[in-house]
């Protein structure tokens, strides 16, 4: 089973107390079963594994190593300046196609990250400390090989997990963070409420990934994450944003200084391949 936290589809009524009693009742009876049953359930992203770029052609293909399986990065360019493109939860890399396709035009390299338990990469089940993972040794791969890192563009969960990076992987690198859920785990909480799930499980399930990776989830939240923002990150949004509140955001960059770029009517992943998005960013990067 597989449980999408960008979708507004829910149980019918009077199901969701049954489930809900359920799954909460689980991790008192079989703490284990329940982990088990909760990660299969909760961390399965739904989307497509099998997919290909139609207009461009990637030159090189790297596979990562990280605690879940490996990572595909799929290299594209002769550059010298490198931009890496990080998609968000049950997404591909072939979303920034077009992106890739205008900043290739511009003279960069783009390294586009298909994360674990999405597109080409290993695995079936994957979470917020996976993807910063696979960033970090995203990173380290390129900067051990003396590249250039001149940017990151991340979506969604993509941001999140940007922001979550060291200070010292952010530092001398333009980001640029699109439609970026400020609360998530409050976004994760009310999915799985809404869809009947007892989020204990969820609980649960996040704590248990926290101590396997020696840090508490909580720690994650972007309010956590303030002191990193600043002139060099900037963010896009959609005021229509179904998924990750525009008001949100706004309240998020009250007192800081990170710029942000406005959009209407694209929702949450359709920015990704607008016309006027993808010319902003180019300018971001390349100014």
């Amino acid at each position: 089973m597989k449980f999408n936290y960008f979708h507004d589809k829910q149980n019918r009524f009077g199901v969701q107390n049954v489930t809900r009693a359920l799954s909460g009742g689980l991790i008192k009876i079989a703490p284990k079963l329940s982990l088990t049953v909760g990660k299969k359930l909760l961390l399965n992203p739904f989307g497509k594994r099998h997919y290909a770029f139609n207009e461009v052609e990637a030159d090189d293909v790297i596979n990562l190593d990280t605690s879940l399986g490996k990572a595909h990065i799929s290299l594209f360019g002769k550059g010298q300046n490198l931009v890496i493109v990080s998609h968000g939860w049950a997404d591909n890399s072939s979303g920034f196609e077009a992106m890739i396709i205008n900043l290739l035009s511009q003279g960069f390299k783009v390294a586009a990250i298909d994360h674990i338990a999405h597109g080409k990469s290993a695995g079936k089940q994957t979470h917020l400390l996976n993807f910063i993972e696979t960033l970090n040794a995203t990173i380290d791969y390129f900067e051990q090989r003396e590249h250039h890192i001149h940017a990151i563009v991340a979506h969604s969960m993509g941001a999140v997990a940007t922001l979550n990076l060291p200070e010292d992987k952010l530092a001398n690198k333009k980001l640029i963070l699109i439609a970026t859920p400020i609360h998530f785990f409050e976004l994760m909480f009310e999915k799985v409420s809404k869809a009947g799930i007892s989020t204990k499980l969820l609980t649960h399930v996040l704590e248990n990934i926290g101590s396997e990776f020696n840090r508490q989830w909580q720690s994650l939240c972007l309010n956590q994450h303030t002191s990193k923002l600043s002139e060099h990150i900037h963010f896009i949004h959609d005021e229509q944003d179904r998924y990750a509140s525009y008001q949100s955001l706004t309240d998020y960059l009250q007192t800081h200084k990170s710029p942000l770029f406005t959009t209407q009517g694209l929702g949450h992943r359709r920015l990704l391949g607008d016309t006027k998005v993808i010319q902003h960013i180019t300018q971001v990067i390349t100014t």
